[in-house]
């Protein structure tokens, strides 16, 4: 699970077009990229019942961001979609995030450990978190300790956050979807680019990739990330991330995924994507914000 202070880095990726904290790919930036903490705590082995009191489902309603506390909602979404952890006797946990505008869940796998301060350890190959218990409630921390906390209660039931779909709907109906796409218009912001988006060609600024078991891959500026989607209505599917959500519609063969926020993107469809040079490009750019300032490109439609 990633921080959940990246969700505004990641709206602000996609409604302004920035990859990361800037446009321009550093060489060796460790910024680049999401690392956590690799510190390993001393632990005990689970041959008591050490972790009893964190055993069951565990739902967030209470968030310290940034040192913020956020108490009804988090980024406009219910506190609930933050996290949703269950504690298995096995020694293995789930969390559940759904911070997208359909309340779609995606969910990460951990092992657990109890720590010699009672603490729990929820550990992945990826990050980890610390988890203590206070008054009944859980806290939740990341393991570098930004100083975010993420508050849980118990529940018998986590709440529902999905909005619901059409019923009847299967991938059967999504097979056209499938494949690669390029994009060719790029929407931001109330700028529509066709040419240029900085220094990047539209038609490769984006590119995107279905497969028919409900994943999908999208490449902003040669950078590729992970998706889940669903079908949501005929012509139409729901594809989700970490922390943010796209309406995906098919019509006369052009793909449209939309943030229905700040960014829409227009594809066609492709056999192969076209060869280009991300880094060479990169390279040629000047350490300010191109994507996000972009100076002498053409502007090809305003509303």
């Amino acid at each position: 699970m990633k921080k959940i202070i990246c969700f505004c880095l990641a709206a602000a990726m996609f409604s302004g077009c920035i990859i990361g904290c800037s446009s321009k790919k550093k060489k060796n930036d460790p910024n680049n990229g999401t690392t956590e903490s690799s510190t390993s705590p001393e632990t005990t082995t689970i041959a008591d019942n050490s972790g009893k009191p964190f055993i069951g489902k565990w739902e967030s309603y209470k968030a310290t961001v940034l040192g913020e506390t956020y108490e009804t909602t988090y980024a406009g979404f219910p506190l609930s979609a933050v996290a949703q952890l269950e504690v298995s006797e096995d020694g293995t946990a789930v969390v559940d995030i759904s911070l997208n505008p359909r309340g779609k869940a995606r969910s990460y796998n951990y092992s657990w450990e109890v720590t010699e301060d009672d603490e729990l350890w929820l550990k992945s190959p990826d990050d980890g978190y610390f988890c203590r218990m206070e008054q009944g409630q859980m806290i939740m921390r990341y393991a570098d300790d930004d100083g975010t906390e993420i508050f849980l209660m118990p529940v018998s039931e986590f709440t529902n956050n999905e909005t619901p779909t059409e019923a009847g709907l299967d991938n059967d109906d999504y097979k056209d979807f499938m494949g690669k796409w390029e994009s060719f218009e790029v929407r931001s912001d109330g700028v529509t680019y066709t040419d240029k988006l900085g220094e990047y060609p539209v038609d490769v600024a984006f590119r995107l990739e279905l497969f028919d078991d409900n994943t999908s891959t999208m490449a902003v500026i040669g950078d590729p990330m992970s998706y889940e989607w669903a079908p949501e209505k005929k012509g139409q599917m729901y594809m989700w991330g970490d922390f943010e959500g796209f309406s995906v519609k098919l019509e006369n063969g052009i793909l449209t995924v939309d943030d229905e926020a700040n960014l829409r993107v227009k594809f066609k469809k492709v056999d192969k994507f076209r060869d280009f040079d991300f880094s060479s490009v990169a390279d040629q750019m000047p350490e300010e914000n191109i994507i996000l300032d972009p100076e002498d490109e053409e502007v090809t439609t305003t509303e």
